[in-house]
């Protein structure tokens, strides 16, 4: 086993946009897992419900980076690792709260196993029920099928159909997965660097997919970690933007495919995956006009 890590390695970057009702709780967790408030940084993307305000009365000592504009997730966790030092990045959403041991159980996990890149923790919503981004496999053409065709609901079960959100494996098991969420994500500095951090031709979702491939790509593994528990009250701040979202998911979809799976015998797809992401979001659309709350992704 390596030397073991500690809190003091890790620099925590949230990103928060309208998020004055729920970022309070997102950073207490990171203080009572050990993280200094300078070790914790905010990057507000134009909030206009006071977000920075909040901050400045309630956490003098967390770094506030405010930007004039909203520029996205992935720019906006990137100007939020600029300039900080530490071993390890941890991104956090402002509606995601860790758990007691969280932390010390995705510490332990990079700490035994030097191949591990990143750690995804147990995310689960407000109800209990797992929150499926937090163990994934990528969208090649047949899972991308069975995922926007609905048919991965009809066979969880199935390896083949459940590929996607893997649910066929009890939720409790740790594995190594591809993708984890950027929701909670545990990442090497190291890698960090050498990836050039999140890509932000992604403006919302898509990001943290995208930084798991470039990860395998460099021969590191995603590792999911069930002992590590993560609250996510997902959607609160998307919810209230709930149509550019919208847009902005299922476009970051069509982007990683076409990046990934674009060449070769899987362009002839891509028509065919063009028009079910279209036809995903138009469901949606009329879904949401029905609903009392919106919602931008399951």
């Amino acid at each position: 086993m390596a030397e073991p890590l500690g809190p003091e390695a890790v620099r925590a970057v949230i990103c928060t946009f309208q998020s004055a009702g729920e970022v309070g709780d997102a950073i207490e967790s990171c203080l009572r897992e050990g993280l200094a408030p300078g070790q914790i940084t905010v990057v507000d993307n134009a909030s206009s419900d006071g977000t920075p305000s909040l901050l400045q009365e309630r956490f003098p000592e967390v770094r506030l980076l405010v930007m004039g504009k909203n520029l996205g997730f992935a720019r906006a966790v990137n100007r939020g690792v600029t300039g900080t030092g530490g071993d390890l990045v941890l991104m956090l959403n402002p509606d995601a709260e860790l758990r007691p041991g969280a932390l010390a159980a995705m510490l332990e996990d990079l700490a035994t196993d030097p191949r591990r890149g990143a750690v995804s923790p147990r995310v689960e919503r407000a109800d209990g029920r797992l929150d499926p981004a937090c163990r994934r496999s990528f969208p090649s053409p047949s899972v991308a099928f069975f995922r926007l065709v609905g048919l991965s609901r009809l066979g969880p079960g199935s390896a083949r159909l459940g590929a996607y959100n893997l649910t066929h494996i009890p939720a409790d098991r740790a594995i190594a997965v591809d993708s984890g969420t950027g929701a909670c994500l545990l990442v090497r500095r190291a890698l960090w660097d050498r990836i050039g951090g999140l890509d932000e031709g992604y403006f919302m979702y898509g990001e943290d997919l995208e930084l798991c491939w470039q990860i395998h790509h460099l021969g590191m593994a995603v590792w999911y970690e069930p002992r590590a528990l993560v609250l996510h009250h997902k959607g609160r701040s998307s919810e209230q933007v709930a149509l550019p979202m919208l847009i902005y998911f299922h476009r970051s979809m069509w982007r990683f495919y076409r990046l990934h799976y674009g060449r070769g015998w899987r362009a002839a797809l891509a028509p065919l995956v063009g028009l079910g992401i279209g036809a995903r979001l138009s469901l949606l659309l009329v879904l949401n006009g029905l609903r009392r709350r919106p919602r931008v992704s399951p």
